[in-house]
């Protein structure tokens, strides 16, 4: 199989270059830069890159925030 052009978006901005035939498929979990990934989106371009999109795969809960509704509870 031929190598594809392979860009990995991270939600900061970043983004990583591969060239690879194994492409990730939505809901796998991929690790970069030191950290766990989730694939959130994979996107086929007409020049055969693909470009797929990572969100964190633990996500940081803010706990100082009140639980829902709690600031109108009477």
């Amino acid at each position: 199989m031929a190598h594809q052009r392979l860009i990995i978006w991270f939600p900061n901005g970043d983004a990583e270059f591969y060239a690879r035939s194994d492409v990730p498929s939505v809901g796998d979990r991929i690790t970069r830069n030191n950290s766990d990934w989730i694939v959130a989106r994979v996107e086929t371009h007409v020049d055969k890159s693909v470009r797929v999109t990572v969100m964190p795969s633990g996500v940081a809960r803010d706990d100082s925030w009140p639980a829902p509704y709690e600031f109108i509870r009477r």
